[in-house]
Formats: structure tokens, C-alpha cells, sequence
């Protein structure tokens, strides 16, 4: 039934007897995005292929800077916005699933050799935070805070060349983004993060709210929930590296039983 109105929503999409593809923007984040051997992978591109060929839904995606992803879906040339954090602003010209793509753990790194321990946006004090541009910080005492700078570099490899080289005091990531991007660029070793996440925030994939692109959220939020107690899901965690729910583990254990 899901796939059938799903199938069903996007006829009026293409207003034609033949289904185009969709066009999904995002810009690495590894683990969630990232570019594999020419392909657009990680835990949620993989988790969003999952979903969208369940419902029979073909797709292209495109692995851009975020600002161009983001200028994209406002100038109507974008039907998904994979990986966007919500915001009241963005829910004017987007429709958010109920369903988020992930959990986010907001936190802080340092470098080693330059520690801080932060607890709350009160520590920041005087401090110098890496930044990425585009990004929704959902926690407004962070967004708008004025007693630390906020500052902005194009990539969170960027932000991370700053921060060993003392030019920002933190930068805020999720924190298994900043944990595979210290390993992919050899500095795991030199940086760290203080243990308390700032704070925590989920990510969607974000719908065109134009109505024939926004009548597939609901097919797309209920497969989307199924898919992530299964063993596919699973195995999709386990490929990167993360923790896998105990639901999902207990369902492929059983199916191996």
C-alpha cells in the first residue's frame, strides 16, 4: 500500500505516465555523506537508497557545497534536501518528515595541546568557534550568542586545519563527523572533545514543498521508521562504524537463528 501511493504521488510529480528521478542534494559529511568511488554513500545516503527503492521511487544525487544545495531548493530545482537540520525558517519553503534521517550530537573539539572542557554556550566566554556556513544551529543561545565569535570556514576539514593551528579555540560538529574526519585527515591523535554535547538535534531529509513533491512524505516518513528497525539498517551502521540499536540487532539475530 505504501509503495502503491508513493508510486501514485509521483505520477502527478512527473504529470506523465513515465517516472523522472527525483533530485536529492547534500554535501559531505562522513559519515553520513560522503563520496565512495565516485558514488555518493555513507549512513544516510545509504539509508535514503534503501527507502526510495523500497517505494519504487528513482532518484540522482548530488554531492554539492551546502549553500549551492540550499540556493538550489529555494530557487526550485531541488525535490530533497538530504541531511538539513530544521528550523522555523526552513519550514517556510520545505516540508519536514516526521521522521528524522538521523540523531545528532552537537559537541565541541579542542586540541590537545589547547584543552577546554565546555559545558554549556556560558563557557564559550571570549572564545574563537569554527563554524560552517549555511549550517541551522538550532540552539539559539549558540546561533545568537554575542560573547564568543562565531566563524565560519568553507569545509570542517578547514575548520579542523584552524583549530590545530590555533587560529579557532573549538569547532562545533556532530560528533561522529568529527570523529571520521579527524581519522580520514590522521589527527585523531591531536584533537578531542569535551564529553557533554552542547546540545542534541535530529537531521531530515527535507521535501520540495511543492505539493506533488510534498504529497511522498508521508509514504516516505512510514517506510523510513520500518527501514530503521531492520537488519538492513543494521548492517548500514555497522559498514561505518557506528552503534547499532538494540531492536535492529535483536531483529538480525533472530533472523540468523
Amino acid at each position: 500500500m505504501i509503495r502503491l501511493l508513493a508510486s501514485i504521488a509521483l505520477l502527478f510529480v512527473t504529470g506523465a505516465g513515465h517516472a523522472q528521478s527525483l533530485k536529492v542534494c547534500t554535501n559531505e559529511w562522513p559519515p553520513y555523506t560522503l563520496l565512495e568511488e565516485g558514488q555518493v554513500r555513507g549512513i544516510d545516503a545509504d539509508l535514503l537508497y534503501l527507502v526510495l527503492t523500497n517505494l519504487g521511487i528513482r532518484y540522482d544525487i548530488t554531492l554539492e557545497p551546502w549553500r549551492r544545495c540550499l540556493r538550489k531548493m529555494s530557487d526550485g530545482k531541488l525535490d530533497i534536501l538530504l541531511d538539513a537540520f530544521y528550523s522555523d525558517e526552513r519550514a517556510k519553503t520545505m516540508t519536514f518528515p516526521s521522521e528524522p534521517m538521523a540523531e545528532s550530537s552537537m559537541v565541541l573539539f579542542h586540541a590537545r595541546a589547547r584543552p577546554y572542557m565546555i559545558n554549556s554556550v556560558d563557557d564559550l566566554t571570549g572564545l574563537r568557534v569554527g563554524t560552517e556556513p549555511g549550517y541551522a544551529y538550532s540552539l539559539e543561545a549558540f546561533a545568537k550568542g554575542t560573547h564568543f565569535i562565531r566563524e565560519d570556514a568553507p569545509t570542517l576539514d578547514a575548520n579542523v586545519g584552524k583549530l590545530l593551528l590555533g587560529r579557532v579555540d573549538l569547532v562545533i560538529t556532530d560528533r561522529a563527523v568529527g570523529l571520521f574526519t579527524a581519522r580520514n585527515m590522521g589527527v585523531q591523535h591531536d584533537i578531542a572533545y569535551s564529553p557533554q554535547p552542547l546540545y542534541s538535534d535530529r537531521v531530515y531529509a527535507a521535501f520540495s514543498r511543492r505539493p506533488a513533491v510534498a504529497a511522498l512524505v508521508p509514504s516516505f516518513e512510514s517506510e523510513l521508521r520500518r527501514v530503521k528497525q531492520t537488519p538492513e539498517y543494521a548492517a548500514i551502521l555497522r559498514r561505518y562504524h557506528q552503534e547499532v540499536s538494540i531492536q535492529a540487532a535483536e531483529q538480525t539475530d533472530a533472523r540468523a537463528d
